[in-house]
C-alpha cells in the first residue's frame, strides 16, 4: 500500500506546492510559528505554553482560511490565551512589546496611544474569535512530556 502525505489538519498533499516545495499557506504558517516560538522565549514562557500557543494557532487555521485574518495577529492571541491555559499568564503589553521588537529591530516600547490601545483591543477581540472558532477546546495533551531538574522521572 502507497503512504499518502497528510498534513496535521488532513488535507493530504495540498500542503505541497508544485516540485515538491511548501504551498505559500505551509510557508506563512512556518514563519508564523517560528515568531511564537522566538516571542514565547523573550517572553520567559515554558515549552509546554509555547507548544500550546503554536496548537491553539495551527487548530485556529485548520477551521478558517489563511487570507481571512492576520496569521500574526492570530499568534500573539494564541500566545496570550495558551498564557492563560497553561497557567503562565501574559500581559498584552509585554506580547505587543516583545512583537514590536521582532519586527522593527531596536525600536523602542510603543507609546500608550491609540495604536497601542487599539492593537491591544485586537488582540483581546482576537483570542474571543480563536476561543469561538475552537469552540473553546484549547486544553491539549501534549504529545511530549518535558521533565525539568524539580521534575520526578518516573
Amino acid at each position: 500500500m502507497e503512504a499518502i502525505g497528510h498534513d496535521s489538519c488532513g488535507r493530504g498533499d495540498a500542503a505541497r506546492g508544485s516540485v515538491g516545495r511548501p504551498a505559500p499557506e505551509a510557508r506563512v504558517h512556518f514563519r508564523v510559528t517560528r515568531f511564537i516560538m522566538e516571542a514565547g522565549v523573550k517572553l520567559g514562557m515554558h515549552s509546554i505554553p509555547i507548544a500550546t500557543a503554536c496548537t491553539i494557532y495551527h487548530k485556529f487555521f485548520c477551521e478558517i482560511n489563511v487570507d481571512a485574518y492576520d496569521p500574526y495577529l492570530v499568534a500573539m492571541s494564541s500566545l496570550y490565551l495558551a498564557g492563560k491555559v497553561e497557567e503562565q499568564h501574559l500581559r498584552t503589553r509585554d506580547i505587543i512589546n516583545v512583537s514590536n521588537r521582532y519586527f522593527h529591530p531596536g525600536s523602542e516600547p510603543l507609546e500608550l496611544d491609540a495604536h497601542f490601545w487599539a492593537l491591544r483591543d485586537s488582540i483581546v477581540q482576537c483570542e474571543l474569535l480563536v476561543l469561538r472558532v475552537l469552540r473553546f477546546q484549547v486544553s491539549f495533551q501534549h504529545p511530549h512530556k518535558i521533565y525539568t531538574m524539580d521534575t520526578e522521572i518516573p
